[in-house]
């Protein structure tokens, strides 16, 4: 009986091994369709036929030049480049017009429009800013 255990054990072992492993890959063959979608995706996005798509969003946060926009739910955080240029409405005579302005006019609860620009490695970088005319302003009739 004591040659047994250790024969039990190890074949014990042995089964819990290779009943990882195969999970493992299994797992991995079935993520595998998605990681190509995604990079694919990527590739496409950060081509140079595609030069920015808009971020839309309240600001809930300003961390140095890092923005978070927060809309329906969903946030993502947006670091802006270093001389992006950002711009706000001015409700002059009976048309809005865009003016440029420092980044500092930014404030938590605006709304803003950010172009941004995906890179190959995945990551985003706002490229301009747009500060919407709240609600609370009325434009003049």
């Amino acid at each position: 009986m004591n040659k047994i255990t250790p024969i039990i054990l190890i074949s014990g072992l042995l089964f819990l091994v290779l009943g990882g492993g195969i999970g493992f890959l299994y797992k991995t063959l079935q993520i595998s369709p998605q990681i190509k979608k995604t990079t694919e995706i990527i590739k496409a996005l950060s081509s140079k036929t595609v030069l920015s798509t808009v971020a839309y969003g309240q600001v809930s946060k300003i961390e140095g030049k890092d923005i978070s926009l927060s809309y329906n739910g969903d946030s993502i955080k947006i670091s802006m480049a270093e001389k992006a240029p950002v711009y706000s409405f001015v409700d002059s005579a009976e048309i809005p017009n865009q003016k440029k302005v420092d980044f500092k006019e930014i404030k938590v609860g605006d709304n803003l429009n950010i172009t941004i620009k995906l890179f190959p490695d995945g990551q985003i970088q706002g490229q301009s800013a747009l500060i919407l005319l709240s609600n609370k302003v009325n434009p003049k009739p």
